[in-house]
């Protein structure tokens, strides 16, 4: 039997920690350790720069983070994509003009000059689970002290999103949320989540047909549509469900572990 690889988005899709699941479950885990077991590859794929140690736990072979652009497999790193002082500037600079509100973070830390602001607290209620300022978080800093991989930058308004996506469309690789808490994910021009996936199935020799991807948001769309099984979450949105060759249950209810039982027979 061939090779088989999967990739996993860590937010709706292995967790849900608005909804209080802080943890993959426990029929999740196995399935995921069944499909290893059987000669097969787990990654994640996320838009996370750094990933939960629950789920680092779990031994996957490989991450995919930042959206394609910090990519490890076993150990090994293939991409690191850094911005530069002078992207730094001009992502400042134009934030500013949009009432941005804007976290950047790399490996070494994070960097947020209005850490208290209302949206940048729910931000990190929706995505670490708790309101309190992150250990490794500078809040004073210079462009040049900035060592950072992606930026996360909150709007008052989807206008005010778009209008600053389209001045730096041009130089930076942007995955703007125009609804529920608006944002935008930014990043060097490279790597996307989905041109990641390809791009190391391809590496391991392992055929299209044979690669898989479960996702819920709208950062997944394009990785759903270049593996040959894109599965969306039960919760993901229809945007995602649209593109998507299966749509298996929630996140909640063991959507990874029922579909890994109906394809593989994974009990």
């Amino acid at each position: 039997m061939s090779q088989k690889i999967a990739f996993f988005d860590i937010d709706g899709t292995l967790i849900d920690v608005p909804n209080g699941l802080l943890h993959p479950t426990q029929e999740t885990i196995h399935a995921l350790h069944a499909f290893q077991s059987a000669g097969n590859l787990i990654m994640v794929a996320t838009a996370r720069g750094t990933v939960p140690q629950t789920i680092q736990d779990i031994g996957f072979d490989g991450y995919i983070c930042n959206d394609g652009h910090y990519i490890t497999y076993h150990n090994e790193t293939i991409a690191d994509e850094l911005f530069d002082a002078n992207q730094i500037k001009r992502l400042q600079e134009t934030f500013k003009k949009f009432g941005g509100k804007a976290i950047f973070a790399g490996h070494s830390g994070q960097w947020c000059d209005c850490a208290e602001d209302p949206y940048i607290v729910k931000h990190r209620e929706m995505f670490v689970g708790s309101a309190q300022k992150p250990k490794d978080l500078v809040e004073s800093f210079t462009n040049q002290d900035v060592h950072a991989i992606s930026c996360c930058v909150l709007f008052d308004s989807a206008e005010m999103l778009w209008n600053c996506y389209a001045i730096l469309e041009d130089a930076f690789t942007m995955i703007p949320y125009d609804k529920g808490l608006i944002r935008m994910d930014v990043y060097c021009k490279g790597f996307s989540k989905g041109s990641a996936c390809e791009y190391m199935y391809k590496k391991l020799h392992i055929a299209k047909e044979d690669s898989y991807a479960f996702g819920d948001g709208v950062n997944d769309v394009e990785m759903l549509q270049l593996v040959g099984h894109g599965i969306a979450m039960g919760n993901a949105v229809e945007s995602l469900k649209c593109v998507a060759s299966d749509v298996t249950e929630s996140v909640g209810n063991d959507g990874i572990q029922k579909t890994f039982t109906r394809y593989f027979g994974i009990i």
